[in-house]
């Protein structure tokens, strides 16, 4: 028999899942025409979850119902960059004060990603931030805020001007409210120390008090005084304890008003109402009450005090900057602030003074010193036309520049915020301690209550005493402070002494997955030589070098290869005139090649001449033997014949044979990709002490090249100049560019090195693997603590050895256990600079040979 239930059953579940659907608006850009809407609407319409999916080609957007429970905004977005377009999302970074521990920041984390259009959301305890992905078209920097406030925190804006000064000024102010609620609590509650514990400790004492008013009246001053300490000081911890309970998420907050309140409570009811207790349970734990508040505070105000000590990175990079600038306005020197400069205006740095802004030398001469950015004491040469950067100090003349960055765009700037965003990055490794602290709390509590219901049905009378006192020892003792902190910390300290020694993680991910990184691959020119190529032999089929050369230069002028370049500073050293060139044409990988007094030019790599079918056999043997020397052979053919070999030589760093060392002691592989011949790779890569090495890679084969390590299951890092290595640097693992100080925004890298300096690459390597040393040792610590301390706050150990802890030490432990991460990890402070020692330049021949002489066939 059947019925017509289901069908209104299964409507009804019909319209329970449409009711859980989330509206999805999005901006995308790059679509021209009615087949590239299209396509991301079939995209968008695949993924799982999506019940509708619409996409607008005139105003640019798309917009999707889906199931939040099987599909996340984060593959949307991916979903339609991978389909070749652009969604338009946009970052915003605010400031959120009065987080006290991994809870608070996990909250507010929660309420941000809960909020339409969000893609990502991060909130970072130590540096007190909130980072925000979000899709424009749905929220707005203002509903970010608001949220942060509705879950109980200080939305606190951030100024780009500012480059991190207002941060500072608000933990500034928080530290001094702080030591000021301190000093109150301390006032407060010394008298109930000595009014609870001095009577017992010494009899005198307690006569004396007696002999002034009976105990009951001292016991309502021990209430008083408690009751100012945990309504005064104690406010910051009752307030936002109180909106946790109320979003059912209670944090370290929720405990410690919980536990003060629990024991003042109690003692407060034995003082007004004592005929409700037997007398033996007519104790009062005010004493618990406010010490725990004042000790708690004492060890947040130390933990403040060296989180402070932790972005001392940043704080160094600020004071770099100029504060006012000698601006030339209608003919006349104007003294403003450095934010009130525009790009274009002419400047005026007297000798002593510092570079106010980025810029380029518009009249005068002066030596400038760099260091900063490129750790080289020795000042640098500035003429006419040269680039000066914001924060260098001018040394001798006096220089007039134009302005070219000014404010967020200047190169300081940028370092700042690339510090900024990897102390605010969340590693993966945080991962574990997030899913702990998101039912920590809520076991807490419960354990409390478990602990005070066993020992009020099993405790020794009064039972009531013991149940208390471990009941609120496992609310205080088990704050997850340190949790929350062990890893931001250590990220800041880290992230901060790197950028101090040249190292910038332009994301804080870089840091963990580079300390696991086994293999190191370098690209060889500019990164591993020094870049600058010399012409060291010229072989002739003729004899006539000098015309070979001739026409070899005459191709290069229009050649921006560095090798071209040795090539015509040869040319012109010779004083070599050098004819038009027609029908130019560079060919990638291979060579150059066009027309030089009517005559077809070929000039490149041997497989440049076998893939036009040009015999080679002539030159063959000097080749190998130039090959063999570390020289780069370069052929030249002159209407479809071999008629010249040219020799280049780019000469290894003098530091490169000792970075290689240390890299191996280190327990890494290393290994090289260049488009030298084989032969001439394997050379370079002898004198380097390399010995794994690929030859013959075409610039858009070296991402291939890293791909097929990784296939065999390595885990590689790339070391290029970050330009032409753009695609390796981002297929590796970790993509380290070796930038030259000045260029620092390198898109593809995950760490740059803003001095070129090879030894930055083994510390950066030192500095990743020691933060994510400190961080385990930080997640021990906070994990053992806690694991070791509830069990004796909660008194499992009293029946057997009589262990306990009182809540006033659980007080002084849980504070420890923050300073104890805070401190462990300010020790990345002392990391020192991997110096590598330099050997003189060293191969196969010594001598380089006149270029002009026939070499030995």
């Amino acid at each position: 028999m059947t019925t017509d239930t289901a069908p209104p059953a299964a409507a009804g579940t019909e319209t329970f899942k449409q009711a859980q659907l989330k509206q999805l608006e999005l901006g995308v850009q790059g679509m021209t025409c009615a087949s590239c809407s299209s396509r991301v609407e079939r995209a968008l319409g695949k993924l799982p979850g999506v019940s509708e999916a619409s996409v607008n080609l005139a105003t640019e957007r798309a917009s999707l119902r889906f199931d939040p429970a099987a599909l996340q905004p984060e593959t949307i977005v991916q979903t339609i960059t991978e389909a070749g377009y652009t969604p338009i999302i946009e970052e915003h970074e605010i400031g959120v004060g009065g987080m006290t521990c991994a809870a608070c920041s996990a909250r507010v984390e929660r309420a941000l990603g809960k909020l339409p259009g969000v893609v990502q959301a991060s909130v970072n305890l130590a540096t007190e931030r909130a980072t925000v992905r979000y899709l424009p078209e749905m929220l707005s920097p203002a509903g970010i805020a608001q949220t942060i406030a509705e879950a109980g925190y200080e939305p606190r804006p951030l100024n780009d001007e500012g480059v991190g000064a207002e941060a500072e000024d608000a933990h500034q102010d928080q530290r001094r409210a702080m030591r000021r609620d301190l000093w109150l609590a301390v006032g407060l509650t010394l008298p109930v120390l000595v009014l609870s514990m001095g009577a017992d400790m010494i009899p005198s004492l307690a006569q004396r008090l007696g002999a002034i008013a009976p105990m009951t009246v001292w016991n309502g001053v021990q209430a008083l005084l408690t009751t100012a300490v945990l309504l005064g000081p104690g406010r910051r911890f009752f307030r936002p304890g109180l909106i946790a309970f109320r979003h059912l998420s209670p944090d370290m907050n929720s405990l410690v008003m919980t536990g003060t309140s629990a024991a003042w409570a109690y003692s407060l009811a034995v003082v007004l109402a004592p005929s409700l207790f037997p007398p033996e349970a007519r104790n009062v734990y005010f004493d618990s009450a406010a010490v725990i508040i004042t000790v708690i505070l004492f060890g947040k105000y130390l933990e403040e005090l060296a989180k402070g000590r932790t972005s001392s990175a940043i704080k160094k990079l600020i004071g770099l900057q100029a504060k006012t600038a000698r601006v030339l306005r209608d003919g006349a020197e104007t003294e403003a602030p450095v934010d009130q400069v525009h790009a274009g205006e002419r400047l005026v740095v007297r000798p002593g003074e510092r570079i106010p802004v980025d810029g380029e030398v518009d009249e005068g001469s002066s030596y400038v010193d760099e260091s900063m950015l490129t750790g080289e004491p020795a000042p640098v040469s500035k003429g006419v036309g040269d680039r000066v950067v914001g924060a260098t100090i001018n040394q001798h003349g006096v220089l007039r520049i134009r302005a070219t960055q000014v404010g967020r765009d200047t190169v300081l700037s940028q370092i700042v915020r690339l510090v900024e965003r990897a102390q605010g990055s969340k590693l993966p490794i945080q991962g574990l301690a997030d899913r702990v602290i998101r039912v920590f709390t809520p076991l807490v509590l419960l354990i409390a209550t478990i602990t005070f219901v066993a020992w009020m049905a099993l405790g020794p009378p009064p039972a009531v005493t013991l149940a208390l006192v471990s009941a609120v020892s496992v609310l205080v003792v088990a704050c997850p402070c340190a949790m929350g902190l062990a890893t931001p910390a250590a990220i800041m300290v880290g992230s901060g002494r790197a950028a101090e020694l040249g190292v910038l993680y332009r994301k804080g991910e870089a840091l963990e997955t580079l300390s696991h990184v086994d293999t190191v691959v370098f690209d060889k020119t500019g990164t591993l030589t020094e870049g600058r190529p010399r012409l060291t032999d010229l072989v002739a089929v003729d004899g006539d070098t000098a015309s070979a050369l001739a026409l070899a230069a005459a191709l290069e002028t229009h050649s921006e290869h560095p090798l071209g370049a040795a090539i015509v500073a040869a040319a012109k050293e010779q004083g070599l005139d050098l004819a038009d060139v027609e029908d130019f044409q560079a060919l990638p990988g291979y060579g150059v090649q066009g027309r030089v007094n009517g005559r077809n030019v070929q000039l490149g790599a041997e497989r440049l001449l076998r893939r036009e079918q040009i015999s080679t056999q002539a030159l063959e043997r000097q080749a190998e033997r130039l090959a063999a020397a570390g020289r780069t052979p370069i052929y030249l053919a002159v209407d479809g014949e071999a008629r010249a070999l040219l020799a280049v030589a780019d000469p290894l760093k003098p530091q490169a044979p000792a970075l290689i060392q240390a890299l191996r002691k280190r327990g890494l592989r290393v290994a090289m990709i260049t488009g030298d011949a084989q032969r001439t790779a394997e050379a370079i890569a002898r004198q380097a002490g390399i010995e794994e090495v690929k030859a013959q890679v075409l610039p858009d084969g070296k991402a291939a090249a890293v791909q097929e390590l990784q296939r065999a299951g390595r885990r590689v890092a790339f070391v290029g100049d970050g330009i032409n290595d753009a695609p390796a640097l981002a297929q590796a693992e970790v993509g380290i560019a070796v930038g030259s100080g000045t260029d620092i925004a390198i898109e593809a890298a995950d760490v740059t090195l803003t001095r070129n300096d090879l030894g930055g690459v083994v510390t950066a390597l030192d500095v990743a693997r020691r933060t994510l040393r400190t961080i385990r040792g930080n997640l021990f610590w906070a994990f053992f603590y806690n694991i070791l301390l509830i069990p004796l706050a909660a008194g499992v150990f009293y029946p057997a050895f009589g262990l306990h802890l009182h809540p006033m030490i659980a007080g002084v432990a849980m504070g420890f256990s923050s300073l104890f991460v805070v401190s462990n990890s300010l020790r990345l402070r002392r990391l020192k600079p991997v110096a590598l020692a330099e050997q003189a330049e060293s191969g196969p021949d010594e001598t380089p040979a006149d270029p002009m002489t026939p070499a030995a066939s």
